[in-house]
């Protein structure tokens, strides 16, 4: 059996670190999703964190589950990043007058020792912003900030942390800072959480297309329902239902 299968398993939300906002379109969208199909299409990816598992994929996914009342969520468990890298987001309607304008944030045209995140505009100029003041809370307060300043109703499309892009007239990328798992646990036991689309996790093999039925994780009976679980992979297993492909995937969310 391909080894991340291994990996499933079904826990309580309760378990789980959450280490950024949701957005609200996004989050009614797949509701209607999961109720409408009556599984969970995708496991959550999660990494053990002391006695918890940190979220590296699928927070909306968490979110809906506990707000329809399901006690256990399907998850994939995979090793401990060093650290998490930031995704580019590429918009337009921020412009470097808008940052400089913004509480809590310095702008640099030189990089600064420990960037919230550099923007790159249409004319070639990076910017470095720094938080105004010291500690994780400013720094947090700081990338709250920068978000207020995206536009309403302004698509938001991510890029990898290493890709190049070609921009537009109007248009900037923000490439945002790395956190460690250490980092987002601290943030969420401080009461908060980092903006929604930060934070890129890469995972060695990710385990897609489940397709696991809700009503095996309406309570909260983790061994005999993850016991369940094993049964029902094994069955997919021995039906030759599992595909693995090595090769990068294009997917339509």
């Amino acid at each position: 059996m391909i080894p991340s299968l291994n990996d499933l398993r079904l826990v309580g939300p309760e378990c789980l670190i959450l280490h950024e906002a949701h957005d609200e379109k996004r989050l009614a969208r797949l509701r209607d999703r999961v109720e409408a199909e009556g599984i969970q299409r995708n496991p959550v990816i999660v990494s053990p964190y002391e006695d918890r598992y940190l979220v590296l994929d699928g927070a909306h996914r968490v979110r809906v589950l506990t707000e329809l009342g399901y006690g256990l969520v399907l998850v994939q468990v995979v090793e401990p990043p060093e650290r998490a890298e930031g995704w580019g987001h590429l918009l337009d309607g921020v412009g470097p007058a808008e940052l400089r304008a913004t509480e809590g944030i310095e702008v640099s045209g030189e990089p600064g020792a420990v960037p919230l995140a550099e923007v790159e505009t249409a004319e070639g100029e990076t910017l470095s912003l720094v938080s105004a003041d010291a500690g994780l809370s400013a720094l947090v307060r700081a990338l709250w900030g920068l978000h207020s300043l995206y536009p309403k109703g302004v698509v938001v499309r991510r890029v990898e942390p290493d890709a190049t892009v070609g921009l537009a007239e109007g248009e900037v990328l923000i490439r945002y800072r790395s956190f460690t798992p250490a980092e987002l646990a601290e943030i969420v036991d401080a009461g908060t959480v980092l903006p929604a689309g930060i934070t890129r996790f890469r995972v060695r093999e990710r385990v897609l297309g489940v397709r696991y039925p809700l009503d095996r994780m309406r309570d909260g009976d983790a061994p005999a329902r993850n016991a369940e679980l094993k049964e029902f992979v094994g069955r997919l297993w021995d039906e030759d239902r599992v595909r693995y492909y090595g090769e990068p995937v294009v997917l339509f969310e």
